[in-house]
């Protein structure tokens, strides 16, 4: 199955929903998104810049998750 191909906008939009739906870590605030070269199969991670009222580890956590979730579905445009 073909991913959806995202703009850098569209893609932080789409994972910061996704983080503030999970428990604990509607407060999350920013994030960043990494493109990443040379690997097959993903061209992007995520970090939580700042986790707003949510722990820092519970946000970490919910990222971790929400970016093997949406890795599947979802590529990185390329410039």
């Amino acid at each position: 199955m073909a991913k959806t191909l995202l703009s850098m906008p569209d893609l932080r939009r789409r994972v910061l929903a996704e983080i503030r739906q999970q428990p604990d870590c509607h407060n999350v605030q920013d994030i960043a998104i990494n493109r990443v070269t040379g690997r097959t199969g993903n061209n992007w991670s995520l970090c939580v810049l700042s986790p707003g009222a949510a722990d820092a580890n519970t946000a970490a956590r919910a990222a971790l998750y929400v970016q093997s979730v949406l890795r599947r579905d979802y590529d990185l445009m390329t410039d």
